[in-house]
């Protein structure tokens, strides 16, 4: 081959792998930029929540005298979708009653020496449990090991597990126990016994109200699926009956407690004193939609005496 050939071919070669680097430093720059769009995309659907949160609050709040007396299903504040519509994006806001789901904190009473059970929400957590179909094994299990969580010392319970187990090769967490009160559901998850329950299906009337052991049961925005949340409450087998009652609930509400209790035959066997009309606990879950993207934000909110709003939890999401 002559000389000006392997010229030739050596700068074809050249410029070919230069095209190849080129448009690969192109690829990497394009990624780079939609990689820094999607961070600032997402912070920024993060402030704008925070914003549309704070304005949920006070519509909660500027509301406060259609319920301040009862809460009942039907009232705007639960029924109307917020939409808010802006020039490149909508925001929903969505509030929800955050009352009517068993708060997992609240089988602990706050003592000098840590925290003790609360036998009565104990036994109802119990019975909803068996009404899931749990066995009996899984149910001591979770409890033990739930106890343990939440306990100061170091020894398990008879079904339980402590540092020795989260710390050891059959855990996937490797931490301490927290030894503190729940801050969310999801922690449940960690215990050794979840391996054999269904999460999704055990919590459907699970929550947590972090650092708190409130309980409260608003029976004025009760639907039919929370028959089973109440039918264990009052130790009611039939599952149809309770559903029966939920649905037969007058429009306009319950004034007092009492008459929703009468038609449970053994309700001054139970605390009754979380049955209430009213809610002091809120869902509020707000949504950005994008062409592109879209987030959403849901916070977990309570209302002291005083009229005062506290954010309990945020969850955030974010989608591509």
């Amino acid at each position: 081959m002559n000389k000006p050939g392997v010229i030739l071919i050596t700068t074809l070669l050249i410029v070919m792998i230069m095209s190849v680097i080129s448009m690969q430093i192109s690829k990497n720059f394009f990624i780079a930029l939609k990689r820094e769009a999607y961070l600032d995309f997402k912070n920024l659907s993060y402030q704008m929540l925070l914003s549309s949160e704070a304005q949920a609050i006070e519509t909660v709040k500027r509301n406060i005298d259609s319920y301040r007396n009862k809460l009942t299903a039907d009232n705007p504040l639960l029924t109307k979708n917020f939409t808010y519509d802006y020039d490149i994006f909508s925001l929903e806001l969505k509030i929800i009653d955050g009352s009517n789901c068993f708060n997992l904190n609240s089988i602990f009473n706050s003592s000098g020496k840590g925290y003790e059970v609360n036998e009565p929400r104990r036994e109802w957590l119990d019975r909803y449990l068996q009404l899931k179909l749990l066995n009996p094994t899984d149910i001591e299990s979770f409890f033990d090991q739930l106890i343990d969580w939440v306990d100061l010392d170091n020894q398990p319970l008879n079904f339980g597990a402590e540092n020795y187990y989260y710390m050891g090769p059959m855990s996937k967490i490797n931490q301490f126990t927290p030894k503190r009160l729940l801050v969310d559901l999801s922690e449940i998850k960690n215990l050794p016994v979840m391996r054999n329950i269904d999460f999704l299906d055990m919590s459907a009337h699970l929550c947590v109200i972090p650092g708190s052991t409130s309980q409260l049961i608003n029976i004025n925005t009760l639907k039919p699926n929370d028959s089973m949340l109440i039918a264990a409450f009052f130790d009611e087998k039939n599952l149809e009956y309770v559903e029966s009652h939920i649905m037969s609930l007058p429009e306009e509400g319950y004034d007092e407690i009492n008459s929703f209790i009468k038609k449970f035959t053994d309700a001054t066997n139970f605390p009754t004193q979380i049955l209430s009309i009213n809610s002091k606990t809120f869902k509020l879950r707000t949504k950005i939609i994008d062409e592109s993207f879209s987030a959403e934000l849901e916070s977990l909110v309570i209302l002291d005496v005083s009229n005062t709003a506290k954010v309990l939890n945020r969850n955030f999401n974010f989608y591509k």
